[in-house]
């Protein structure tokens, strides 16, 4: 009876608490699951006005935090704790909502507390805030799960290539099925990571500017120094239950800085307008489908407010003007240039890639843009063009698409 009363009881938090409502683990057989492992925890979680509270130190050190005293300060006489990983520092004050993550403050739905025991306590929100970790409840099973976003397992996929280290592909990459379209490598997850092996010690930074994610898709802007040679690269990867199963990518060399002083990779990277997705990603596929591929022209202007528009093409400087000029140009060259069709559109917020494919004198390209949306207009955009291979010399049947 007890146990169908506290159960009664959790779901009624649930539909009022944006993030999952547990007790401890002992009263309610709530279980916390991270990434697949049920852990169990000597400070169970509090649940205390309708927000769920789970004690700090043991659940970021289970997610990637360092457990001692530089990592983990705790401030008597402020009655506050800062934790600090990968140079960002957190900071959290009991009994305030108010918290601050790197240079950015933030608002918690409940304050933080000192339990009986002398642990320090957070809302459950806030652990996902600071680590971009998934929380959600499992009804069937009675569990707390939280899990590695996919926008994390593609970033620690994407830095396997700087440590030389497998782990992450081979805890993230699926043993059973890995399409590949990078056309210089086989199918299948060994030669991936045969690959990263042969490049240990070798120098490689993957240093990644952007991450979006758009449902089962997650696509990365970098800048990858290998062997000395510098590129931007935009790599996407598909997942099928918590697993890559698919990877596209496009590269291209990093040159001199535009005529406006930008290049391939820099630029706006912060995410915002999460609740204009879809409106930014339908604005700017009817872009590509007027301008590129040429249905409605006229209308181009219409995309953008004024002249404002920062530009990452290494070849156009700023401003929507230099953009008409640059076609203008085009159509006079001897270049025969044609857009031909858009294979995916992929967004979140005020970021939007479009995958293309197109033909430049006869051959082949691969065209990635990316633009940032603000306020329904165009405000900026970046392009990796690629030239495809002749078939012959493909190491996978894929395609590049």
């Amino acid at each position: 009876m007890k146990k169908r009363i506290a159960s009664s009881m959790l779901a009624g938090f649930l539909v009022t608490s944006s993030i999952p409502a547990f007790a401890s683990d002992a009263a309610t057989g709530i279980n916390i699951v991270i990434d697949g492992q049920k852990d169990i925890y000597a400070d169970t979680p509090i649940l205390q006005n309708n927000q769920v509270l789970l004690p700090l130190r043991a659940i970021v050190t289970k997610l990637g935090f360092q457990d001692d005293n530089e990592h983990i300060v705790w401030n008597a006489d402020e009655q506050s704790v800062t934790l600090t990983k990968d140079k960002k520092k957190i900071y959290i004050r009991l009994g305030s909502q108010e918290a601050t993550v790197g240079d950015k403050a933030v608002q918690l739905p409940a304050a933080p507390i000192l339990s009986e025991s002398g642990k320090t306590y957070v809302p459950a929100e806030f652990i996902k805030q600071i680590t971009g970790k998934q929380v959600t409840w499992d009804a069937s099973t009675q569990s707390v799960l939280i899990a590695t976003s996919n926008k994390e397992k593609a970033t620690a996929v994407l830095k396997s290539f700087e440590t030389g280290d497998p782990a992450a592909m081979e805890q993230w990459i699926s043993p059973d099925k890995y399409i590949q379209h990078n056309l210089a490598f086989p199918s299948g997850r060994e030669t991936v990571i045969g690959a990263i092996k042969q490049l240990k010690g070798a120098g490689v930074t993957y240093d990644i500017k952007r991450v979006i994610e758009d449902g089962d898709y997650v696509a990365a802007h970098a800048e990858v120094n290998l062997f000395g040679s510098k590129k931007a690269v935009f790599d996407i990867f598909r997942f099928e239950n918590g697993k890559i199963v698919e990877h596209w990518d496009n590269l291209q060399d990093i040159g001199v800085p535009n005529p406006s002083g930008h290049t391939l990779v820099d630029g706006t990277t912060e995410i915002s307008e999460t609740d204009k997705t879809e409106a930014n990603k339908a604005l700017v596929e009817k872009f590509a489908e007027d301008v590129f591929l040429g249905k409605n022209p006229a209308a181009f202007a219409t995309y953008f407010d004024g002249d404002n528009y920062i530009q990452h093409n290494p070849m156009i400087a700023d401003g929507v003007s230099s953009v008409m000029k640059a076609f203008q140009e085009l159509a006079k060259s001897d270049v025969k240039f044609s857009y031909d069709k858009i294979h995916k559109v992929i967004g979140e917020g005020n970021f939007v890639l479009v995958v293309g494919e197109a033909s430049s004198n006869g051959t082949s390209t691969a065209v990635y843009d990316l633009f940032r949306v603000e306020n329904g207009k165009i405000a900026e955009h970046w392009d990796i063009i690629e030239t495809i291979p002749p078939k012959d010399q493909w190491k996978n049947a894929n395609g590049k698409f």
